[in-house]
């Protein structure tokens, strides 16, 4: 199966939003890489369907 793969600035600039907002989304779970390259600073690839599905509006919550 192929993926259509993206790094960290492009998934950001995708949804809007800079990278620190990406990389704490990543930390809270709601996006994980499918594949990180090689190597000590290798980069994380994203499935563009994940990043894409991150658009979806998301429902408030209630505070009360």
């Amino acid at each position: 199966m192929a993926f259509n793969l993206v790094g960290t600035t492009e998934a950001a600039e995708r949804l809007g939003v800079e990278r620190s907002t990406f990389f704490r989304w990543m930390q809270l779970g709601r996006i994980k890489p499918v594949m990180k390259l090689p190597g000590a600073t290798g980069a994380l690839l994203f499935d563009i369907a994940d990043v894409d599905a991150l658009r979806e509006p998301v429902e408030p919550v209630d505070a009360a």
